[in-house]
């Protein structure tokens, strides 16, 4: 089992912060896509975590979402107060080499096999019987 770090987890609930903001759906997330996320912020943050001062975290949270799904914002115009021109531009590649992602919820689509999605996304991955 991984345990993310303090770092991480700010990461991450501002990842899935953004998500909300941006799908304006109340819905529960799916679980599989869900944890499909908190694995690729995990990811990512091996790549990008000693490039982000303490006080970037919650700001690469929400920029990787926008990022990684073409919203308009995101790394490439954050001000530097957040990150340098050379670490800004890296980590909006960085982002866009995960792909976009479109958030999946319980309620809209049940009858999608999410395990086979996933197993097919990440085929290391095995569902636990």
């Amino acid at each position: 089992m991984i345990t993310p770090t303090k770092k991480e987890h700010k990461f991450i609930d501002a990842y899935f912060e953004c998500v909300n903001f941006t799908e304006d759906n109340s819905n529960l997330f799916c679980e599989i896509w869900e944890r499909e996320q908190v694995i690729e912020c995990l990811a990512f943050m091996v790549y990008a975590e000693c490039y982000l001062a303490d006080d970037a975290i919650e700001q690469a949270g929400h920029d990787f979402w926008l990022s990684r799904n073409g919203h308009g914002s995101g790394f490439w115009d954050s001000d530097s107060s957040y990150y340098c021109d050379h670490i800004r531009d890296w980590l909006q590649r960085k982002s866009e080499q995960f792909g976009e992602t479109n958030a999946l919820y319980n309620e809209i689509e049940p009858e999608i096999d999410h395990w086979a999605r996933l197993r097919r996304d990440y085929p290391a991955i095995e569902r636990a019987e």
